[in-house]
């Protein structure tokens, strides 16, 4: 059927939902806010990435921008930028609240289809749906003053700091929600297994890293010790778990909302 857009509500991950709530209820919050607006971060960003990467339009990159405006027009966003920037690693980004960009890795170009880099680009969108950007913004405008101010900084801002973490961790969970709908759950996996191991053909892979999350969750249960291990360290990193990706989009795929986004967006 499709021609439906989606609602941030459609496709919000609980966790997601609830870690930004935390971060509402850091003390401080809103004077931050503020001051991150008045400063200016977002456009010295903005900034950086016109200066260095390659935007993507309908003359530099058409075939690229076709899948682009696909992928914004199903989601329901209005228009952001989008870039290329040159790293063989394959990954993307998105930043700004105001004047949103999207930047993908030259990697995630030359070794995603079509389909797949689609499921990339509408991860990003995802992202923009959920407003996730001002977060996402703040967040990389404190990791960056830390190598400034150091222990100062982790002083003042570290409630923040740590609430912003662990949010950024949930919110990948919804944006792989945004770009399982747009382009099945199936391709989005496919495309995760590229993420995890780096190849350009991954055919008859695409359900490798659903098995492996499943084995992942059996190992952590195993043992109370192996389980404080694995969560100290996903303290520390700005994504979760690939294999926990692939298993909760997995567990959603069964859900009535995502049958429903997929017939009617």
């Amino acid at each position: 059927m499709g021609g439906e857009t989606m609602r941030a509500t459609d496709i919000m991950h609980p966790e997601d939902a609830k870690a930004i709530q935390i971060i509402k209820g850091v003390p401080g919050y809103e004077q931050l806010i503020r001051m991150f607006m008045k400063l200016g971060y977002e456009a010295q960003y903005r900034g950086e990435n016109m200066a260095n990467h390659i935007r993507v339009t309908t003359e530099s990159f058409p075939e690229i921008y076709r899948l682009f405006k696909t992928v914004v027009a199903k989601v329901g966003i209005q228009e952001p930028e989008l870039y290329i920037y040159n790293d063989p690693e394959m990954n993307a980004y998105t930043y700004g609240e105001t004047n949103t960009f999207i930047a993908l890795s030259s990697g995630a170009v030359e070794k995603m289809n079509g389909e797949e880099l689609m499921g990339i680009i509408s991860h990003e969108c995802g992202h923009i749906l959920c407003r996730h950007t001002l977060y996402s913004t703040m967040f990389k405008t404190l990791t960056e003053m830390e190598s400034v101010f150091g222990v100062i900084h982790r002083t003042l801002f570290a409630p923040l700091y740590l609430a912003l973490q662990y949010w950024n961790r949930k919110s990948e969970l919804s944006a792989d929600r945004c770009a399982a709908v747009v382009v099945d759950e199936e391709v989005y996996q496919s495309a995760l297994v590229k993420l995890a191991s780096g190849l350009k053909d991954v055919t008859g892979k695409a359900r490798r890293l659903v098995e492996q999350g499943k084995q992942y969750e059996a190992f952590k249960s195993s043992s109370l010790w192996y389980r404080i291990q694995q969560e100290y360290r996903c303290m520390f990193y700005s994504h979760p778990q690939l294999c926990t990706r692939a298993l909760e989009l997995d567990r959603w795929k069964d859900s009535y909302s995502y049958r429903v986004l997929r017939y009617t967006v």
